[in-house]
């Protein structure tokens, strides 16, 4: 018994002067965990599908290639182009929607509901 109250850490904690809690409606809490993983993800594809078109398109312009190989990379280009696009897109218009929505829940700060004082 006493090994173990010797073995176990010492806690120390500190008061905090203040703490601020902000009430947030479910629907905040959604929009925020939905905006904040797509346009992380949009992001990365936009980033991927550039890279690709890039490459294919130094390939295209530095490489000796058939007909063929011509069109199919073309083509690939083009598509990652295409998702460049539309990703790059997505990710632009979503980027402010978490910063809006937490400014939002911060701007209810106009009036603070204050804990009475405790009297001892």
């Amino acid at each position: 018994m006493l090994n173990q109250i010797k073995n176990e850490p010492v806690i120390v904690t500190y008061n905090i002067p203040r703490i601020e809690v902000y009430q947030v409606i479910d629907e905040e809490l959604k929009r925020i965990e939905e905006r904040c993983s797509q346009v992380g993800q949009d992001l990365s594809f936009a980033i991927a599908f550039i890279s690709f078109a890039i490459a294919f398109f130094i390939t295209l312009s530095t490489a000796v290639l058939s007909d063929l190989q011509k069109v199919i990379f073309i083509i690939v280009s083009i598509i990652c182009c295409i998702g460049f696009f539309y990703t790059g897109i997505r990710w632009w218009n979503a980027r402010k929607t978490a910063p809006s929505v937490i400014s939002c829940i911060r701007s209810r700060k106009d009036n603070p509901q204050l804990p009475e004082e405790k009297q001892i």
